[in-house]
């Protein structure tokens, strides 16, 4: 489950990869190591425990170390395994907001979606105008 930070969209996707598996592992692309550092701290109160990896971005990429890693995990599956990547999909009325949160979903489904055994769900989480940080 890529994280790109803790809120309420992310608590959201996290309940829904629970209803799906108990080996679930919450991924974090670290470009900014600051900012990183705070999603590692809100992760251990706010994860419930699920594991939290931090892959380092020395070039600020975010795609390509992400699928990387699923390469990796893909590589270790048993015959048959299907990996499910569950990922925060932020769902916003206004175009400017919307065109603020990249599309992750949409990015590792054009890179990933020739691959057997790569299920690739979002988890919708509408921000309203007005809201605020969420």
């Amino acid at each position: 489950m890529p994280v790109s930070g803790v809120h309420q969209g992310t608590l959201a996707a996290l309940h829904y990869a629970r209803m799906l598996s108990n080996d679930i592992t919450a991924v974090h692309v670290s470009i900014e190591p600051a900012e990183s550092e705070k999603v590692r701290q809100k992760w251990e109160t706010w994860g419930g425990g699920v594991r939290l990896v931090l892959l380092n971005s020395p070039y600020r990429l975010f795609i390509e170390p992400l699928l990387e890693y699923v390469a990796d995990i893909a590589r270790q599956r048993q015959p048959g395994e299907t990996l499910t990547i569950v990922v925060p999909e932020f769902v916003s009325n206004s175009r400017i907001a919307a065109t603020l949160h990249t599309n992750t979903a949409e990015l590792l489904r054009g890179q990933l979606k020739r691959q057997p055994g790569i299920v690739i769900i979002n988890v919708p989480y509408h921000v309203h105008e007005g809201n605020g940080k969420y």
